[in-house]
């Protein structure tokens, strides 16, 4: 499964926030309402933004299994929940391997979970949950893979919520020549294996969408760009420099226009005047019929 750093999630994460789509939030939200307690897993959870983003407007009861396979980002990932509960008011306190954070109307017990989702990640804790999440995973996932996932949240009668799913949409503002060569690079780039055999890149939200329409499911599937100008210079050479390593791996040596066009990029960026638009998907499936409640299983 390919990796990501830390500094690169800490980039995107109020990016990702602020990209959410407001319909599909809402959407869930609504959801949310039919429980009085929720459990919850988190795919490829990174450090956790997904879980900061979700879990104040969810609120109640709650509880959390965060599944990642790198356990440094976990690391990082428990001290920023450690921080992040202490700016909001909340307590956090160890118990029996979770992390509890709460405060007076609100307690979300937080499992994170070290495993590999190219390999046998499923677990029968798992079929009692109510909400599988994940944010930015889908789209480095193969067709079987995704297949895989939507039978397990049907056995499991599971909602979904996935987001923030790249749609192959690329704008740079100003427009330059080599822009589409670039976009067309990195798509191409996106369908290739990143440990789950062949991705389906910017396929992936429409394919999980008709696959879960097939099982019975309501779904809903909105688009939520990330809109980035002077303020996210960082993180718009970050895209850069990664969509250029993406093009060369295809081609070592793809002539000098890549160099020309990445460094009249690079000058842009520098001096505040680019603006990009990446275009992504938010997917929230639902079925009708719900169970008035929720059991935890007892802790050990």
């Amino acid at each position: 499964m390919s990796g990501f750093s830390a500094e690169w999630l800490a980039f995107r994460e109020p990016v990702d926030a602020a990209s959410r789509n407001p319909g599909i939030t809402a959407r869930l939200l609504a959801w949310r309402r039919r429980y009085a307690a929720l459990a919850v897993l988190d795919l490829g959870g990174g450090t956790g933004a997904n879980v900061r983003f979700l879990a104040p407007l969810l609120g109640g009861e709650q509880r959390w299994r965060l599944v990642e396979h790198d356990p440094a980002l976990l690391a990082h990932g428990e001290a920023l929940f450690r921080r992040w509960a202490a700016e909001r008011g909340m307590t956090a306190v160890d118990e029996n391997g979770a992390l509890v954070l709460a405060d007076a109307t609100n307690r979300c017990r937080l499992e994170q979970l070290c495993l590999n989702l190219a390999g046998e990640w499923e677990r029968p804790s798992f079929q009692g949950v109510n909400l599988v999440t994940a944010s930015a995973l889908i789209d480095l996932v193969s067709s079987d893979w995704l297949e895989r996932l939507a039978r397990r949240c049907w056995e499991w009668r599971a909602a979904i919520c996935v987001v923030l799913s790249y749609d192959g949409a690329i704008a740079w503002e100003p427009a330059m020549e080599g822009d589409e060569g670039a976009r067309e690079r990195v798509n191409r780039h996106q369908r290739t294996d990143k440990g789950f055999g062949r991705a389906l890149g910017p396929d992936a939200a429409p394919a999980l969408a008709t696959l879960l329409e097939r099982l019975g499911y309501r779904v809903a599937l909105r688009p939520s760009p990330w809109r980035l100008g002077s303020e996210q210079v960082e993180m718009q050479a970050a895209l850069l420099a990664g969509w250029i390593e993406a093009a060369r791996q295809l081609d070592p040596e793809p002539g000098t226009w890549l160099e020309s066009w990445s460094a009249d990029r690079r000058r842009l960026i520098e001096r505040g005047e680019s603006r990009l638009r990446v275009g992504h998907w938010d997917l929230f499936a639902w079925l009708d019929e719900w169970p008035a409640t929720v059991h935890f299983p007892r802790e050990n």
